[in-house]
C-alpha cells in the first residue's frame, strides 16, 4: 500500500503541472482565432491541376512571390498601385495556421507602410486580384516577376490554365 500512495501523489502532481502549462500558453496569447473568424491567416498547400503543389490561404486562393522582392534580408517592393493588384498577405494577430507548410519557412518582414507581411523561406507573400475562386492563377508568370510559390518557398515556373495577367 505504502508503494501506490507515492505513485498516485506523482500522477496527480503530473497532470497539475500539465494542466498548468497549458493555462500558461493560452494566458501568453498562444491562443488565436479560429478558421474563418477575423484576424485569421493560414498557409496551406493545395493541388492545382497541370502546377502541382502550390500554397494558398485560407480560402484557397492562390498565393504568389516578387522576383523584385528580396528573400535576404526579407524586403517587399511592391507598394501603390503594385499592392493594389497584388495585396499582400499581412500577418494577422496571432501565428498563421499551417498545412503543408513548414512553421520554421514561416516568418514576416516590416513593409514600408510599418505592416508586417507574411513570408515563406523569406520571400513575401502576395494574392492577385484577378484570382477569384480556388483554383485560379490568373497571376502566374505576370511579366516574368510573379510566380505562385510552393511549399518550400521557391517559385513554380509551370503555366497556368488561367494564363498570366499583371501589373
Amino acid at each position: 500500500m505504502n508503494r501506490i500512495r507515492p505513485v498516485v501523489v506523482s500522477a496527480v502532481a503530473l497532470a497539475a503541472v500539465a494542466s498548468l502549462s497549458a493555462c500558461g500558453d493560452m494566458a501568453g496569447g498562444a491562443q488565436g482565432p479560429q478558421h474563418g473568424e477575423p484576424g485569421h491567416k493560414m498557409l496551406q498547400v493545395a493541388t492545382v491541376d497541370g502546377v502541382g503543389a502550390v500554397v494558398t490561404d485560407a480560402d484557397g486562393k492562390t498565393l504568389y512571390r516578387f522576383d523584385k522582392d528580396l528573400s535576404s534580408p526579407p524586403t517587399s517592393n511592391c507598394d501603390g498601385e503594385c499592392a493594389t493588384q497584388w495585396p499582400p498577405m499581412l500577418a494577422g494577430v496571432a501565428t498563421p495556421m499551417l498545412k503543408g507548410v513548414q512553421d520554421t519557412q514561416v516568418g514576416t518582414t516590416t513593409r514600408k507602410d510599418g505592416s508586417k507581411q507574411i513570408t515563406l523561406n523569406g520571400w513575401p507573400l502576395y494574392g492577385h486580384a484577378g484570382d477569384k475562386v480556388t483554383g485560379d492563377m490568373t497571376g502566374q508568370g505576370a511579366n516574368g516577376t510573379w510566380f505562385a510559390v510552393a511549399p518550400d518557398g521557391s517559385k513554380i515556373t509551370a503555366k497556368s490554365k488561367a494564363g498570366g495577367a499583371g501589373y
